[in-house]
């Protein structure tokens, strides 16, 4: 008869060697994700393009700079591309709004677009920031850009930031973007969470680790920097402080945690899949990684789940009705299960259709 000592240890064997299994095929699976030099090439050489498209108009009035995963250095080949346009010249930067007719105007930027050869352009302005979506002839890459849009490369130098103060959270986030996209919870449009709040989560969960891999970057004594936002179909425009610490300044966390990426993942999953509190906390990287859902917006007192936007601190990123929160928590489950059960990373990673809330 096996003892009980025995078994545990047979066990702890076990689930060892299933954690050294998932992080062999985390750290294969990202060098397959990257974005090849191919791929950064061709995005290079359209942002050059979609520039020369709006030089060839408005010469030196504006400029396009990239925010998301290829600024965030999580994109792959078949990643789209996030743009926004942006006034070139200082102090043109709070004139957001309004602009019919000109290059503030989302339908002249669509018509001229549709002129230099872009497929499929498409307005959509009733979004909280109104976007063209369009393909690229040449390259078929899916491009989404937008005017004056600020916070969003604001939130992607923030994520990058954090990437650059321990080496495991970037391949962390390629694999739980991978993850969540191929089970069908990182679908917006169906109701589901965004990227960035996966992101967010996950930074906060590696804030309040036992040991901590992460700081917080944002110090409320930081001198602040503003920038403009608006949204759509608003007149007015507000000044948001966007601060956050040089992640070159920050001393790394000690003593150092030592988890290795299938330790960080199972952790991340049992953390939202059974653990949290979803009642009483809610996610804010700005506060730490969680905060009582007490001293964040009143206005979210009914949600099933929050993450705060770390600039705009009125937009709960985590806004899902209870069926997709706790659909959301079974898939983090069943991963868990499937890890557990020996069946790797390829098991968790079996796609299937957004899921409908």
């Amino acid at each position: 008869m096996v003892s009980t000592a025995t078994a545990m240890i047979s066990s702890n064997d076990t689930r060892s060697t299933h954690i050294k299994q998932l992080t062999d095929d985390m750290e294969a699976l990202v060098k397959k994700l990257e974005l090849s030099p191919e791929g950064k090439e061709q995005r290079e050489n359209l942002i050059t393009r979609i520039q020369g498209i709006l030089n060839s108009e408005w010469p030196k009035e504006l400029r396009v700079d990239t925010y998301g995963s290829f600024m965030s250095g999580l994109s792959s080949d078949e990643s789209d591309l996030d743009l926004v346009v942006m006034p070139a010249l200082q102090g043109q930067d709070q004139d957001l709004t309004g602009g019919e007719g000109t290059y503030r105007d989302i339908f002249i930027l669509k018509r001229l677009l549709q002129r230099h050869g872009m497929k499929d352009v498409e307005a959509i302005s009733k979004a909280r920031v109104s976007i063209l979506r369009f393909t690229d002839p040449r390259t078929d890459i899916s491009v989404d850009l937008s005017y004056g849009h600020y916070i969003g490369v604001y939130n992607t130098k923030l994520v990058e930031a954090y990437t650059r103060i321990d080496a495991r959270i970037r391949p962390f986030l390629f694999i739980l973007k991978a993850f969540v996209r191929a089970r069908g919870i990182c679908a917006p449009g169906s109701g589901s969470l965004s990227s960035f709040a996966y992101c967010m989560m996950a930074i906060a969960y590696f804030q309040t680790l036992l040991v901590p891999v992460l700081p917080c970057l944002q110090d409320p004594h930081l001198v602040p920097h503003r920038v403009p936002h608006t949204v759509s179909g608003a007149t007015a425009v507000a000044m948001v402080n966007v601060a956050f610490t040089d992640p070159d300044r920050v001393q790394p966390c000690l003593p150092r945690n030592s988890m290795t990426l299938g330790d960080m993942f199972v952790g991340f999953l049992e953390l939202y899949g059974s653990k949290f509190d979803y009642k009483n906390m809610g996610v804010s990287i700005r506060c730490g990684g969680v905060e009582s859902r007490v001293h964040l917006s009143p206005t979210w007192a009914r949600d099933p789940f929050t993450i705060e936007d770390p600039f705009l601190f009125d937009i709960n990123m985590g806004q899902v009705k209870s069926p997709m929160l706790d659909i959301i928590r079974h898939e983090f489950q069943a991963a868990i299960q499937a890890i557990r059960d020996g069946r790797g990373l390829h098991a968790i990673l079996t796609k299937r259709r957004p899921y409908v809330a």
